[in-house]
């Protein structure tokens, strides 16, 4: 196929025009530090891939992703669209008094990101380069280091006009594009609110998180979650957004009308599994039941024990689903119900 010339200022255009927030472009590059950071972070934390959500058979992850050529031979930029992902379901009032569940904000609009970078790299296949679509890069570094925004201390992309709600995702193309290269404003300054927020204390110093004790992780492995831990993780669902509701740059955000497209894709995110055809604020009565997946149940159970002590309604959804519980799951229906007896 004839190679038709495009601009960066044409692929700019297509990305905000398909509902892009943020945009940048970046050089291939390898990114050493990355994956030696992480493997510092391991070392310090005493975690393991599993604990970063990365299958054990792909124990090459980090040090993959640092170089974009790994996935893209003739790699020659890396393009980094992103969503603005607090919208006005995702606010979570009365949660506790309505015995309903929260699932991190972000999820919601991963799918957002996706068919958005999907339509870019379909633009450049049609103009004659070859382009991936993905998270074949470390997302969060590569936009810092472009400009689009700059870490919080909880290790979080922090951006100033989206706070830290933005959904990312990356284009890799042998199409040579100019690089971004703004200078990121850093917010944190002497604020340390999201570490004293956490009650994992996974944020166990500035900019450092010890993926073991994050509430993000621990609700989506299958691993036994300790009576300790459960008592801590809230009504949280699937992921945490404590340390980020804290945030002053996120608390004065304005949220955004939902975007048509912002829903759970079990088939394409693994942060989604288990979440198909579930309300973005869902009742805890309907994630109980033995049609959810183990890890959902047992999710709910813990969160019932949490926000629903003393409640005759919460100890009756806990009653009629621990009669299809296995017996994994009945320890945490038993001792949801003795917290709520």
């Amino acid at each position: 196929m004839k190679i038709r010339t495009v601009s960066d200022e044409q692929i700019k255009e297509l990305a905000m025009a398909e509902g892009a927030d943020l945009f940048g472009v970046a050089s291939v590059e390898m990114y050493s530090d990355y994956s030696a950071e992480v493997k510092k972070r391991m070392t310090e934390t005493e975690s393991t891939h599993i604990d970063f959500m990365v299958p054990p058979e792909d124990s090459s992850f980090f040090q993959r992703i640092s170089n974009a050529v790994n996935t893209l031979s003739s790699a020659k930029s890396v393009i980094i669209v992103g969503c603005y992902a607090y919208d006005e379901k995702a606010v979570y009032r009365h949660s506790e008094n309505e015995l309903r569940g929260k699932i991190a904000r972000t999820y919601l609009y991963y799918p957002v990101a996706r068919r958005l970078a999907e339509r870019l790299a379909l633009f450049l296949r049609d103009s004659g380069y070859e382009a991936l679509q993905g998270q074949d890069v470390p997302l969060k570094y590569v936009a810092a280091r472009m400009g689009l925004g700059c870490y919080g201390k909880n290790g979080i992309l922090l951006t100033q006009k989206y706070g830290s709600y933005v959904a990312l995702r990356a284009v890799i193309t042998n199409a040579k594009l100019s690089p971004t290269n703004r200078q990121a404003v850093s917010f944190c300054e002497e604020c340390e609110l999201c570490l004293k927020a956490c009650p994992m204390g996974a944020i166990y110093a500035p900019y450092k998180v010890n993926p073991r004790l994050c509430i993000n992780t621990i609700t989506r492995r299958e691993a036994y979650i300790a009576p300790d831990v459960r008592a801590k993780m809230r009504n949280w669902i699937r992921g945490c957004d404590i340390c980020q509701e804290v945030c002053p740059v996120n608390r004065r955000l304005i949220p955004r009308k939902p975007d048509a497209c912002a829903d759970f894709d079990p088939d394409n995110h693994t942060t989604h599994h288990g979440l198909g055809e579930l309300k973005r604020f869902p009742e805890l009565s309907d994630l109980s039941g033995g049609d959810r997946p183990e890890t959902v149940r047992r999710n709910a159970a813990i969160a019932l024990a949490n926000i629903g002590k003393g409640r005759k309604d919460a100890l009756r959804i806990l009653e009629e689903n621990i009669r299809d519980a296995n017996p994994n799951l009945c320890v945490y229906f038993r001792w949801a119900m003795d917290m709520n007896g």
